[in-house]
């Protein structure tokens, strides 16, 4: 794999921290097993991992924000720098699994928006023919959640075909995707760490916040 202290600087001195999400709660869950073997390979990359398990976690707004499951997703989002979400393909979209733990994600919390700045990658899996319908409607929340999401993205067809009975996925085109897509999630990472206010910083915001100083202060903006 190629070297990714060549992407490092001064203050890379930690593992890069990612969280993967998965969308099922089957026993045989190839959406896990696609998770778990990106999770393998970004520790082979040297970030450090945590997997969010979504059994439990109630519907959005169904309970207070403070409930454990909600509060571990919440944790775990703002410990990471960097996120994974993959997802099956259930009736042409993502499932509501994975888009439940995305909404109990907040885009904002006062002035702070909690996902602004992450890197992101996306991954879907498939019953049959290669889809990207998934995989785009996760591209379309990143954005909405203010996330850098990375170009290459990983898309396996006839799932039940490329995992073992271990559920370690088999050698073929779409293994070979997936480490493109780790090591491009890893590299993006280093590149925008650090960095990543400056990156999504946006002048009409800065605007607003000038204004709402001056407002509250009788000072003009300028």
């Amino acid at each position: 794999m190629p070297d990714a202290a060549r992407l490092q600087t001064s203050h890379a001195s930690f593992p890069l921290r990612v969280l993967l999400l998965y969308g099922s709660l089957r026993q045989r869950s190839y959406s896990r097993f696609l998770t778990l073997e990106a999770a393998r390979l970004l520790a082979a990359l040297g970030a450090e991992t945590r997997i969010f398990d979504p059994s439990d976690l109630p519907l959005p707004d169904s309970v207070p924000e403070d409930h454990p499951k909600v509060a571990e997703l919440r944790g775990l989002s703002a410990w990471s720098e960097a996120h994974v979400w993959c997802s099956p393909e259930r009736h042409g979209a993502m499932t509501s699994i994975i888009k439940a733990q995305i909404d109990w994600i907040p885009l904002s919390i006062g002035a702070v928006r909690p996902t602004q700045g992450k890197t992101l990658a996306v991954m879907q899996v498939s019953g049959g023919s290669q889809s990207f319908n998934a995989v785009n409607q996760l591209r379309i929340l990143g954005r909405w959640m203010r996330m850098i999401t990375i170009p290459n993205q990983s898309s396996v067809a006839k799932a039940y075909e490329q995992f073992d009975e271990a559920g370690r996925m088999r050698p073929s085109p779409y293994y070979d995707r997936l480490v493109d897509v780790m090591e491009e999630l890893v590299k993006f990472t280093y590149l925008t760490r650090g960095v990543s206010d400056y990156l999504t910083s946006r002048y009409s915001e800065r605007k607003e916040d000038l204004e709402s100083l001056a407002a509250r202060t009788g000072l003009k903006a300028l």
